[in-house]
């Protein structure tokens, strides 16, 4: 006798429990720069897995960051992103229901470091892809915001 059994999806609160703990964690038992550091390694081997799931279909930065973009938003990481390119070297992006800012907020505000996930996946996206990195600079005056979710970006391209 088979009988279906339903599949709940995980909620973005889950993800953000889930994120706070490990990063509270990792920055408790190995320092803030530790933590950092790390967080920016586990960037780099998702941005090695990304590519076995993933067609790069260019090189061309923006291309690279929409693609990673669209993955994110495609998983739930967040709920929308937009992101706009005003120069070559200049891409604004805005974020939209990030299943893990109120961790991220609550982290940084407590001095610890926030896994950033995006950002990092982000960062070796261009590093690997454009021999490229990026300095951020946020836009907004409260930034982010834990109740809306919402977060913008300015992101300057240079070469590494």
């Amino acid at each position: 006798m088979s009988k279906e059994i339903p599949v709940k999806m995980i909620k973005p609160e889950f993800l953000d429990f889930v994120n706070y703990n490990i990063c509270k964690a990792y920055s408790e038992m190995y320092g803030r720069e530790a933590a950092a550091a790390f967080f920016r390694r586990v960037g780099e081997i998702g941005f090695q897995e990304l590519r076995k799931i993933i067609n790069f279909k260019s090189s061309e930065p923006f291309e690279v960051l929409k693609t990673v973009a669209d993955f994110l938003e495609d998983m739930g990481y967040l709920a929308k992103i937009q992101l706009t390119k005003v120069s070559k070297d200049e891409v604004i992006i805005e974020m939209f229901g990030v299943s893990v800012i109120k961790s991220s907020i609550r982290l940084t505000n407590q001095g610890d470091s926030p896994s950033h996930f995006m950002t990092n996946l982000m960062f070796a996206a261009l590093k690997e892809m454009c021999n490229l990195r990026a300095d951020i600079q946020d836009l907004l005056l409260e930034q982010p915001s834990d109740k809306t979710g919402y977060t913008k970006e300015k992101w300057t391209l240079r070469k590494i």
